[in-house]
C-alpha cells in the first residue's frame, strides 16, 4: 500500500493536466467536423465507435492517480450537466478546461478563494445572456435540433413527426427495434419520479453480462403493497406461483421494506432465475401513487390497514402494464388501462392538488425502436437517438439558441471586467473555437465576424445566421453545460491538496472498460 495524501503546487498541476488530457479527446469530436472515438467496452459488442462526450469520458481512466481524480472531477461536471439536460458533455468538458487554463494566468494577480466568488458571480449574466438570445419553439420546429443532435435529418425528421402527435409535453422513451429500421409508437404512459430500483444488482444484463443500470420489461407484473416487507418469506409464495406459469419478474412497489431482505431476493435470481425488482415509492404523493397505479395496471393493493396481508396475495392481485422502464431514479410505465374516467373525476374535484395528480396520468408518450444493421452500428445510433430525444425535450421546454458556440461567444461580451469576467470573457468562445478548429476552417472567434446569431456552418464552410441554418442548441443545455463547468474549475482552481483511495493494486488496467491515456 502506498501513501494516499498529496500536496502542493504539483498536485494542481496534475489534476489539470488531467483534466487537459480528457479535454483533448472530448474537444476532437465537437461539431460536424468533429472525429469519432473508438472505445473498448464490454457492455457493446467489443468497441463503440461514438463521438458523445458523456461516453468518451467516462471511459478514460488514467494511471496517475491525482490526473484521474481531476478526470474525475471533469466527469462529475460532465455528468451532472448530462442528468439535468440529457447532453451537454462535450461543451461542458471543453469550458471545463478553459475556464481552468485561463484561470491559471491570473493567479499572481488574485487570490484562488477572489477568483472562485468572482466565476460565480458571473453565473447571472450568463443566464441573463442566454435568456435574452432564446427563442421559444413549437413541434413543428423541433426537428431542427434533433438532427444537429444525432447528425441525422431522418432521425430528426422522426422525432418532429413524434412530437406533432404527442405535443410538446409528451416524453419519448428509446427502445431497441428487432429490425434494421427505426420506427414508432404512441401511447399514453405515467411516469414516477424518485421511484427507483432499489439495487443494481436487480437490473438487466446486457448480452456480454454487464449491467444495464437499467429493467425493461415488457408486459410486466407488479405487485403493489403498503405492507412493509420484513422477511424474504414475504414473497416466497407469489414468486413460486409466478415461476410456475413461466413468469420470471416481478416488480414489488413498496412502502417499506427491511434492508436484510433484499441480499435474499437477490439470491432468487441466482438460485431459481426468478427476478424480483424492488421498487420504493416516492414520499410525495405515495398513497396518491398506490391508486393511480393500481387503477393503470389492475392491480389490487395489499394493505393490512383495509384487510388484505401479504399471506393472502395471489397472482391475481396483480396488475400488468404494456411495458415498464426502471432506473436508479424513476419508473416509467406505458400500456396501461384507460384511466379516462379516473382523469375526469380528480379533474372534478375543487383541489388543485388534484388536477396537477390527473396532469401527471394524462401524459401522451412515445417509444422509439433504433435499429441497425449491425450491433457496433446500433450502439452508435442509440446514443444519437437518445441525445436527440433529451435536446428536442429541452428545446420545447426552454427554448433554443444559436448553435455551435455562438451563444457563449455573444454571452461572453457580457461579462463585466472582474477577474472573473477576463477569465470568462476569453473561456466562452472555446467552444465555438474548437467547432471551426474541428471544421478546418481558418476564422477566429476574435476578428469581428461574428456578430448576434452569426457563426460558422462547419459543413459548407460559410458564415450564417444560426437560425436561418438551422443550427440551434436548447438554451438549457448551454447554459448547464456553463455553470457546470464554472462550479468545478472554480474547485480545481482552488485545490493544492487531494486525498484518495488507499490503493492496493495501482495498476488501471486492472479495471475493465477502460482506456489509459
Amino acid at each position: 500500500m502506498t501513501d494516499n495524501l498529496y500536496t502542493g503546487s504539483e498536485v494542481q498541476e496534475k489534476l489539470i493536466a488531467g483534466i487537459r488530457k480528457v479535454a483533448k479527446a472530448v474537444g476532437s469530436t465537437m461539431g460536424t467536423g468533429g472525429s469519432n472515438a473508438i472505445i473498448e467496452a464490454i457492455e457493446y459488442p467489443g468497441h463503440l465507435q461514438t463521438n458523445d462526450g458523456f461516453s468518451i469520458a467516462n471511459a478514460i481512466r488514467l494511471a496517475d492517480p491525482i490526473e484521474e481524480m481531476g478526470r474525475r472531477l471533469l466527469v462529475e461536471a460532465i455528468n451532472r450537466a448530462n442528468k439535468q439536460s440529457g447532453d451537454g458533455s462535450s461543451t461542458t468538458c471543453v469550458l471545463t478546461a478553459a475556464i481552468i487554463e485561463e484561470g491559471l494566468k491570473h493567479l499572481t494577480e488574485s487570490s484562488v478563494m477572489d477568483i472562485k466568488r468572482s466565476l460565480e458571480a458571473c453565473i447571472p449574466l450568463i443566464e441573463a445572456s442566454i435568456e435574452a438570445q432564446k427563442r421559444i419553439i413549437t413541434v413543428d420546429e423541433v426537428g431542427a435540433v434533433a438532427t444537429i443532435s444525432a447528425e441525422d435529418a431522418e432521425i430528426g425528421a422522426r422525432i418532429q413527426e413524434i412530437y406533432q402527435q404527442i405535443g410538446k409535453d409528451g416524453l419519448i422513451y428509446w427502445d431497441i427495434s428487432k429490425t434494421a429500421e427505426d420506427s414508432y409508437t404512441v401511447g399514453t404512459g405515467i411516469t414516477i419520479e424518485g421511484a427507483g430500483y432499489l439495487s443494481a444488482y436487480m437490473c438487466d444484463a446486457s448480452e456480454s453480462g454487464q449491467n444495464t443500470n437499467q429493467v425493461r420489461l415488457k408486459d410486466a407484473h407488479l405487485l403493489l403493497t403498503k405492507q412493509k416487507i420484513s422477511s424474504a418469506n414475504d414473497l416466497a409464495g407469489i414468486g413460486a406461483e409466478l415461476n410456475t406459469h413461466q413468469i420470471k419478474d416481478l416488480v414489488v412497489f413498496c412502502d417499506d421494506i427491511d434492508p436484510l431482505v433484499v441480499p435474499d431476493l437477490i439470491k432468487t435470481r441466482m438460485v431459481r432465475g426468478f427476478r424480483f425488482v424492488i421498487v420504493k415509492m416516492p414520499i410525495l404523493w405515495r398513497d396518491w401513487w398506490f391508486e393511480d397505479l393500481a387503477k393503470a395496471s389492475g392491480a389490487t393493493v395489499v394493505d393490512p390497514a383495509a384487510g388484505f396481508p401479504l399471506k393472502n396475495l395471489n397472482k391475481s392481485h396483480l396488475g400488468t402494464v404494456g411495458n415498464i422502464i426502471i432506473d436508479k431514479d424513476d419508473t416509467f410505465v406505458d400500456g396501461i388501462k384507460d384511466l379516462t374516467d379516473h382523469i375526469a373525476a380528480l379533474n372534478a374535484d375543487p383541489d388543485d392538488n388534484n388536477k396537477l395528480r390527473a396532469s401527471r396520468l394524462n401524459v401522451h408518450t412515445a417509444r422509439y425502436f433504433v435499429g441497425a444493421h449491425s450491433d457496433s452500428a446500433l450502439s452508435y445510433r442509440r446514443l444519437k437517438v437518445e441525445d436527440a430525444i433529451s435536446a428536442s425535450w429541452q428545446a420545447l421546454n426552454g427554448g433554443i439558441v444559436a448553435g455551435g458556440g455562438v451563444s457563449l461567444l455573444q454571452a461572453s461580451k457580457t461579462i463585466p471586467d472582474s477577474v472573473g469576467g477576463k477569465i470568462l470573457a476569453v473561456a466562452l468562445t472555446i467552444p465555438m473555437a474548437q467547432v471551426i478548429y474541428n471544421g478546418g476552417s481558418d476564422y477566429v472567434t476574435s476578428d469581428g465576424v461574428f456578430t448576434g446569431n452569426v457563426g460558422l456552418n462547419t459543413k459548407t464552410r460559410q458564415v450564417v445566421d444560426m437560425f436561418d441554418a438551422g443550427i440551434v442548441d436548447p438554451a438549457n443545455i448551454v447554459l448547464n453545460a456553463a455553470k457546470n463547468a464554472i462550479s468545478v474549475a472554480a474547485t480545481v482552481l482552488t485545490a493544492t491538496t487531494v486525498v484518495t483511495f488507499p490503493k492496493v493494486d495501482e495498476n488501471p488496467l486492472s479495471q475493465r472498460n477502460s482506456v489509459v491515456l
